[in-house]
């Protein structure tokens, strides 16, 4: 018996069980003419049951019961399952699927279920408002921070520990007193320092910066408090000021402070007690008027209880410690930094590139051991090395497992093959490193957007040619 012929002999007992949901039931025959509909499916139309039977879908969008489109009808025209978005003549939104019922080859029924999404609708629509206008308000907020803040164009955060931080290093700034800035390398404690010294009383007066680490030993005392004319070989002849009178009046930074030899920590020492230098080979002391700010990377109490700090320098540097969390400890700042590096770097090399969410989100998984610094690099390598007008998360798991480093390696190792057989080994190792890491061809298929039939035959190729355990 077709379908057909069975609801005709059973409409009023099948109405009765369609009309006990609380979803909405249409049912045409293949003609696209309405032979059934449910009382749920008539709230939200606003015509009646006999006005709609019998009518074709067609003359239901014509009247303009249904906007644009069918479900129904597109299941006549294309023989499977539809899914569509239906917006109604009384306003609202339906979606609504639709299945076909066969009777041999051809269609006899189609079943419509829908459900009314009206509300549905609206919050999505509000919700991609609110997406846009977070993105505008995200924007102008890194705008705001990152490029035009009063006292310093690097610092972007959301982090509350890193805000706070900022709020903290603004307020030391009016005060002259001296601060040691702690935290791991690439952190951004020269960011800091810049951010104290611009928000102080000093801030028109010199800035001299110091690498503690970059000074030879035997040059470190010269170069920090000058020298006198002939005081040593070499030496010129007018002599020299050191780094603290070339700072007098102003701000001196001395960067990887727990660096410095024991003995230069002494003078250092009597420096900041006294508030005078003598030069090497002078007999005269000079006095100076130097705000100190100190960096380092190491952790200064465990080197004073080694015996490679001394004391009474560290607790004449620690009157206000600052100390930078890594990157890994506030991932919250990935986002904006990585935003705001790709626009520094676009607008560098005259570029336009955009960053997917799917590359952020790799940028995120990472722990980032060389923290602000390390992502900066990155984000410039990408920039202006990745292929397409997309970062993409396939091209910055690539940057940060080395990949083309070790393509690279192995390519120079092979220099003397042709270009397609070096080709051919890039292709190789890339297929291999993407299965390793989806651990399925089919992942890895769907990864580098290739066919599996294609990722199956070319691991056989490598199995052949390379012995079994290459994969």
């Amino acid at each position: 018996m077709k379908y057909t012929e069975f609801l005709k002999e059973n409409y009023d007992i099948i109405l009765q069980v369609v009309n006990a949901m609380s979803v909405g039931i249409w049912v045409t025959n293949n003609d696209g003419r309405v032979v059934l509909v449910n009382d749920e499916s008539l709230k939200a139309g606003g015509l009646g049951r006999e006005e709609l039977m019998g009518k074709t879908m067609e003359e239901l969008i014509d009247a303009g019961y249904v906007l644009k489109d069918s479900s129904c009808l597109r299941v006549l025209a294309s023989g499977h399952e539809e899914t569509y978005i239906q917006e109604m003549g009384e306003g609202g939104c339906l979606m609504a699927i639709s299945r076909p019922l066969y009777d041999g080859n051809d269609i006899d029924l189609v079943v419509c279920v829908e459900r009314n999404i009206t509300e549905v609708a609206h919050l999505i629509t509000m919700l991609e408002g609110e997406k846009e206008l977070t993105k505008k308000y995200k924007s102008e907020l890194l705008q705001i921070i990152g490029e035009n803040d009063k006292y310093d164009e690097e610092i972007v955060t959301y982090d509350r520990t890193m805000v706070r931080l900022k709020e903290s290093a603004i307020n030391i700034g009016e005060m002259d007193v001296t601060v040691v800035i702690t935290g791991e390398s690439g952190t951004g404690k020269e960011v800091f320092a810049n951010l104290i010294q611009k928000s102080s009383k000093r801030r028109e007066e010199p800035f001299v910066k110091v690498n503690c680490a970059a000074i030879p030993e035997n040059l470190m005392e010269s170069e920090f408090f000058g020298y006198e004319k002939g005081s040593f070989t070499g030496a010129s002849e007018k002599g020299k000021a050191g780094l603290f009178e070339q700072a007098n009046g102003g701000t001196i930074f001395l960067d990887e402070i727990g660096e410095l030899p024991l003995a230069m920590q002494s003078k250092l020492l009597r420096v900041l007690q006294d508030m005078e230098i003598r030069r090497v080979g002078g007999n005269e002391s000079i006095k100076i008027d130097v705000r100190v700010i100190a960096a380092t990377n190491k952790n200064l109490k465990e080197e004073m209880k080694k015996g490679n700090f001394r004391s009474d320098l560290y607790y004449r540097l620690f009157v206000v410690p600052i100390s930078i969390p890594a990157l890994r400890h506030r991932k919250g700042d990935i986002t904006p930094l990585t935003l705001h590096f790709v626009d520094y770097f676009n607008n560098k090399y005259g570029l336009a590139k955009k960053i997917g969410d799917d590359a952020i989100k790799e940028l995120e998984y990472y722990d980032w051991p060389g923290n602000v610094r390390e992502l900066r690099n990155i984000l410039e390598r990408l920039v202006v090395s990745g292929a397409g007008n997309t970062i993409t998360g396939f091209q910055v798991k690539m940057c940060l497992d080395d990949l083309s480093h070790n393509v690279e390696n192995h390519l120079i190792e092979r220099k003397e093959a042709g270009l397609a057989e070096m080709l051919a080994e890039c292709e190789r190792q890339i297929i291999m490193q993407t299965v390793d890491e989806c651990g399925t061809i089919s992942g890895a298929a769907r990864k580098l957007n290739i066919n599996k039939s294609t990722v199956s035959r070319k691991m056989k190729e490598y199995n052949k040619k390379y012995g079994a355990g290459v994969v």
